[in-house]
């Protein structure tokens, strides 16, 4: 849709013997989420998957006090439709920093629901969304770049409004059919909190027993 958008304002401009100005120029189309191909196969991606449990190893480089480099280990767990968690081997204090690192990341199916959302464009291989959140809080908004072919997530960035933002990209391992995170790499740049992340999933298993105890906060 939005390639055969730009052919037609391009042969407008030929037809009138210019280029479009700024101003004549469309702006970003908001999502139609019962018609757009690629957010309709991205909620449909993993679509056997229930649940699934892995060891997560994570790297972090604090640029602001206490300006320390730990590593953990811990499990991340993840229960259909929109549940996840992450439980690190540490005490709780140094988990504490490595949970600052992680916005909370919403399942494109609850997208329209939470956020305003935006086509920002189509390179030919990535889509771009921006999304804003309905409810006033902290976060501006957030910018996500999904990959045309396999409709996966390969990038977030949150922009927030009292300055600063955090971005993670995000490459993929397929198990059993299913589209699973295999490494993240992500900067932290907050006012109060700078750092940077690297993390790396492995030992999966799918479509195991997990109580809803798991994800209640501790």
């Amino acid at each position: 849709m939005n390639r055969a958008l730009s052919l037609s304002l391009c042969l407008v401009a030929v037809a009138f013997g210019g280029p479009l100005s700024a101003a004549s120029q469309p702006g970003p189309a908001m999502l139609d989420e019962h018609n757009n191909a690629l957010y309709k196969r991205m909620i449909a991606l993993n679509s056997s998957l229930r649940t699934y449990r892995a060891t997560v190893h994570l790297d972090i480089a604090l640029k602001t006090f206490p300006f320390i480099s730990p590593s953990v280990d811990g499990d991340v767990y993840y229960k259909k439709p929109d549940k996840t968690v992450v439980i690190f081997d540490t005490v709780p204090a140094l988990a504490s920093q490595f949970k600052k690192v992680y916005p909370r990341v919403d399942p494109p199916a609850t997208w329209t629901t939470i956020y305003d959302v935006a086509v920002m464009g189509d390179d030919g291989t990535t889509t771009t969304f921006r999304l804003r959140p309905k409810k006033n809080g902290r976060v501006d908004y957030l910018e996500v770049k999904v990959d045309d072919p396999t409709a996966t997530i390969h990038s977030y960035t949150w922009t927030y409004k009292d300055g600063g933002s955090v971005s993670f990209d995000q490459s993929f391992t397929s198990i059993d059919g299913n589209y699973l995170i295999d490494k993240q790499s992500g900067h932290v740049d907050l006012p109060a909190y700078k750092a940077e992340v690297t993390s790396a999933f492995s030992n999966y298993k799918l479509n195991v027993a997990i109580e809803d105890s798991v994800f209640v906060e501790k």
